[in-house]
């Protein structure tokens, strides 16, 4: 049974907001194990989420890229991808696609978002530019210090206040941005907002921030600089406006989406996010001569124009699932299990950021862990533990791993800056688990917690490599590896949190 785009986006009463809008046909078993056999992999394997053999792994939140589950409409399209090496009819397929959501005109598919990234920085960043943000995903970063331009990260104050329990924390700070483009407009050819705000909480964007960035940017323009949208988690980012920007509320989430893509001159998208799907992105944008200027970029790296290192298939699984991730009752479902998993995290006394955000609840593990310093590693030490109690792993984006660099002087150690929070990103795939699991989740981070003091501190691993190019700096994280000082604790947790799972 294939629902059409049409039957899936019609109005009904029934309660997607309660109950999920699709059923499960296949299911995906996991190995067993034990305490003894998560010890022994923690430590030959490493003690982090991203080195943690999948197989191994019960519940995975470490990322939620690549790892949707993909529906029958995706599978049974794929079916009829046409692997033609020029011009093949899924890209058709694929271009309908993207243009309906981005209304832009000019499509270049790629085979993920940081190969996107790359064509954008190559076309659009030169020496000496400087990239305003409301914070640089790690790759876009890296991105500008290969072009030998600056990036420079203006998120808003609200983020950096712990108590603020507002919504679009993840916002450009506009009077710091307005200042920085009067007295750098000469230099900069690019704007990159972050769409939810991955790196900071996952906090979105709203609507208004959005138009005050367009606005600053055609007020004191003076190179004719450009404003691009990463939008990997855009359909999740137009829900949190939807839901709580005024004005939205009575919008679709593709209305929203297409009305925050007026803005912007392009976008670049990581389709392995929002499309739901398992390999994928996009560029899309307005000019016509940025896009021929982008395409020998692209078929130097990644094939020809029309399929981007992508398969027919693949071409014709993001064409289905770009439209099925902006649907507002999968939205609706989509925020409903990101909230029942902050609410089993605090039930258990876990602390979160909060608001919670639409893919995924950041732990503060500063606050779960007080006893460990921001360089001790706190995310890191309960993240490994937390698999350790009960094969769930996550992501520690603590400051033991992911101290800031000086944007103007990368490469100094001493200029190293702690992060603002010592969290743990629990990113949730999609259409992939139940409540059952995020309740486990949840008690595996409290078992990890009961241990308290006995947690140990973690260090970095020295080890005899290359150095890190200044293009590659804001990498290191997938490069540096952590131990513990001493034992993970092997034994019960001093003190059960809830019997509840």
């Amino acid at each position: 049974m294939r629902i059409s785009d049409k039957e899936m986006l019609s109005m009904t009463d029934l309660p997607f907001d309660k109950v999920s809008p699709y059923r499960v046909k296949v299911v995906e078993y996991t190995i067993p194990t034990t305490k003894e056999k998560r010890m022994e992999i923690l430590k030959k394997y490493g003690y982090s989420g991203r080195l943690l053999p999948a197989e191994y792994v019960h519940i995975n939140m470490v990322t939620d890229s690549g790892t949707a589950a993909m529906s029958d409409r995706q599978w049974s399209a794929m079916m009829l991808g046409d692997e033609s090496y020029f011009e093949a009819r899924s890209y058709e397929n694929f271009e309908e696609a993207v243009n309906l959501f981005t209304d832009m005109p000019y499509i270049l598919p790629c085979h993920q978002g940081r190969s996107g990234e790359y064509l954008v920085y190559q076309a659009l960043v030169q020496q000496g530019d400087k990239v305003p943000s409301n914070t640089h995903f790690t790759t876009t970063g890296a991105w500008c210090y290969e072009r030998g331009a600056e990036p420079v990260n203006l998120l808003c104050k609200d983020y950096l206040d712990s108590e603020d329990k507002g919504w679009f924390k993840g916002n450009m700070d506009i009077e710091a941005f307005e200042a920085y483009f009067i007295e750098n407009a000469e230099k900069i050819p690019l704007v990159e907002l972050v769409l939810p705000n991955n790196l900071n909480g996952g906090q979105p964007v709203s609507m208004a921030n959005l138009k005050a960035v367009r606005e600053i940017i055609n007020k004191y323009d003076k190179r004719g600089t450009k404003l691009y949208l990463d939008v990997a988690r855009i359909s999740e980012n137009a829900w949190m406006i939807k839901q709580h920007e005024s004005g939205y509320e009575d919008k679709s989430c593709l209305e929203i989406v297409r009305e925050c893509m007026s803005y912007a001159d392009g976008c670049h998208m990581s389709s392995k996010k929002a499309a739901l799907v398992n390999m994928g992105g996009f560029v899309a944008l307005r000019d016509k001569r940025t896009w021929q200027k982008m395409q020998p970029k692209l078929i130097r790296t990644d094939g020809y124009i029309t399929y981007g290192g992508l398969t027919g298939r693949d071409l014709e699984a993001v064409a289905v699932g770009l439209i099925e991730g902006v649907n507002d009752y999968y939205l609706a479902d989509r925020q409903r299990q990101v909230d029942y998993f902050a609410e089993a995290c605090k039930k258990r006394g876990v602390h979160i950021m909060e608001p919670a955000s639409c893919f995924a609840v950041y732990i503060d593990a500063g606050k779960c862990l007080p006893h460990l310093s921001p360089m001790e590693g706190p995310a890191t030490c309960l993240s490994a533990q937390a698999y350790l109690e009960g094969g769930f792993a996550s992501t520690a984006m603590d400051s033991l791993q992911r101290a800031r660099e000086d944007s103007s002087d990368p490469l100094n150690e001493g200029k190293k800056m702690t992060a603002p929070y010592e969290l743990i990103r629990c990113a949730i795939p999609r259409r992939v688990y139940q409540e059952p699991h995020y309740d486990w989740a949840a008690e595996c981070l409290a078992r990890a917690m009961s241990h308290g003091t006995k947690l140990p501190a973690f260090r970095k691993i020295k080890e005899d490599r290359p150095p890190l190019e200044i293009s590659e700096i804001g990498l290191r994280t997938f490069f540096d590896n952590f131990e513990p000082v001493s034992d993970l604790p092997l034994g019960d947790p001093v003190k059960m949190v809830s019997t509840r799972i």
